[in-house]
């Protein structure tokens, strides 16, 4: 029945709530407690994202100074005012960030809308809200556990929600991308792959003739999230393969959006034939002939990644410095440099042929100086996480395959100024701390990884073949060391291969992961908060 009298509040006094009287709230006691000579206390005030309004904690990070306007959150019907807040904040603050380059739309648009509608996306987008607002928390325990909570009923609403019969298949693989991007802020790679599984196996299964609105729109991602099993060792024939997302003109001839899932679909191609590559590079066929279809495979995948290379050159040209799209454009550059590098390379044993690209790698490290150029005089601020591969994997790859010192050191200080802590699956602070640990050992000499330099680089020999690392594999095995200066550190443990076939193929290691550079800083004065170069330990054989 309605309530009568006072309208209820959770504001006032412990001892007015206990008593179940009406607190008049006066501060910093209460008269009903003053005049009884009753204690009066108050809860404390909110902290966390319970402390602002929605325009405050959203505008808090842009600038402290400007003044604050209050707006009402979107409407949305069936939600309380928590999720609403989450929903905003997705909305103006992790939307935008999730994939700068690519797919930007279906985050800041597609997903915002859908979510006003559908309930399953609505609890998803919540529970991604509360989870990446969650990765600058430095609240307390309590708080800190509140918003997990949240976050995991949200997830588990969605579950049940797309779990029901009869349910919107749109709405379900829409869901399930959503799910995916969970599994990855939570840095659960393993059911982050499950997902990715199920939402290939559904794009599979939905006939072309269906026309569902969801297939459409995020073919471009599902094309992506099929290459990223292939990274972390997943062999050919493993992982579905997307033969429902694949666009009917491969050359990429049509309007943007198909010419972005012809993209994809040749980048997915190019990460197939490097997959089948490794076993006649490092594994198990290191001695046996390479059948003619792979190298058939090869030069066509080179040929197409040049071709997309001069079009998007051509197309950054029509486009101005320091743009997002222009931005865009170089990082899509990168992506086919790296590409044509790798797939020339990667059925070859000897990693001496890396030498003759150095043209190349020099291409790839004016193309990320250009972005860091146009960054240094942005205000945005690098998120701690992106759904999207961003400058890490690119880099990694150029630290790690050149032999040159300079451009080594060059790639390192690059990723310290481009890459996020995450990116997708990619855990950029132990893939940094393994790069850095390759050039170590194969020049011999230590780094800090700070800033990494070295005395006259550009004169230091290439190592010989015989010591040059081939893989670095980071395992899933962590531990947290108390070291010296009473601070508490992560290693991990990292196999790295050197000779395969060889008796001793290679050694292994406990690699120090620091924390990542304070993203406050500006680019010039990156600062760390853990020692900067430690005394290696001693290499354990494999």
């Amino acid at each position: 029945m309605p309530r009568k009298g006072s309208i209820k509040t959770k504001t006032g006094c412990f001892t007015c709530k206990a008593r179940k009287v009406k607190c008049d709230e006066a501060k910093p006691h209460c008269r009903r407690c003053s005049t009884t000579g009753r204690p009066c206390a108050y809860p404390p005030p909110p902290t966390g994202q319970a402390a602002y309004s929605w325009d405050e904690l959203l505008t808090l990070g842009v600038s402290t100074a400007m003044t604050l306007k209050r707006r009402t959150p979107i409407g949305l019907y069936g939600a309380d005012q928590t999720e609403r807040r989450a929903l905003e904040f997705f909305r103006l603050q992790v939307a935008p960030v999730l994939s700068r380059h690519s797919s930007g739309g279906v985050w800041k648009q597609l997903a915002c809308q859908v979510g006003q509608q559908e309930p399953a996306v609505r609890h998803a987008l919540a529970c991604i809200s509360s989870l990446y607002e969650g990765l600058s928390d430095t609240s307390s325990g309590f708080l800190r556990t509140s918003r997990e909570k949240f976050a995991l009923t949200q997830y588990n609403k969605a579950l049940s929600l797309v779990a029901a019969p009869r349910v919107d298949q749109n709405i379900v693989l829409f869901v399930c991308l959503l799910f995916i991007t969970i599994e990855t802020i939570l840095d659960n790679s393993d059911m982050g792959l499950q997902h990715c599984r199920h939402g290939i196996n559904l794009c599979n299964a939905l006939p072309a003739e269906a026309g569902g609105w969801a297939k459409d729109e995020l073919r471009s991602i599902f094309l992506r999230l099929a290459t990223v099993p292939y990274f972390f060792g997943t062999e050919v024939g493993e992982f579905p393969e997307p033969v429902g997302l694949m666009p009917d003109l491969e050359e990429g001839d049509g309007d943007a959006a198909v010419k972005n899932s012809a993209w994809e679909a040749l980048v997915h191609r190019a990460v197939l034939l490097i997959r089948r590559g490794a076993v006649y590079s490092h594994q198990t066929l290191i001695n046996e002939v390479v059948p003619d279809s792979l190298l058939q495979e090869q030069q066509y995948v080179l040929k197409a990644l040049s071709k997309w290379c001069q079009r998007f050159k051509a197309q950054r040209a029509g486009l101005l410095p320091g743009s997002e799209a222009f931005e865009t454009q170089l990082w899509h550059e990168m992506h086919c440099i790296v590409g044509r590098v790798w797939a020339a390379c990667c059925i070859s044993y000897s990693q001496m042929l890396y030498d003759e690209y150095d043209e190349q790698f020099e291409e790839i490290l004016q193309l990320s100086e250009q972005i860091i150029d146009a960054r240094r005089t942005a205000a945005d601020s690098r998120p701690k996480f992106i759904f999207e591969m961003g400058f890490m994997p690119l880099l990694y790859f150029v630290a790690k395959s050149c032999r040159r010192l300079d451009l080594r050191l060059a790639a390192l200080r690059h990723t310290l100024e481009l890459a996020c802590e995450r990116e997708s699956f990619f855990k950029t602070r132990a893939m940094y701390s393994a790069v850095i640990r390759c050039i170590e050992v194969e020049h011999g000499i230590l780094l800090d990884p700070a800033r990494p330099d070295h005395p006259n680089p550009s004169a230091e020999p290439r190592p010989p073949d015989d010591v040059r690392i081939r893989l670095a594999d980071l395992t899933d095995e962590v531990e947290n060391r108390v070291e010296s200066d009473g601070q508490v550190y992560e290693y991990r443990k990292v196999c790295f291969l050197v000779r395969p076939g060889a008796v001793v193929p290679g050694f292994v290691e406990w690699v120090k992961v620091r924390p990542w550079p304070n993203m406050a800083d500006s680019p010039l004065r990156i600062s760390w908060s853990a020692s900067s170069t430690a005394t290696p330990e001693p290499e354990v054989p494999i």
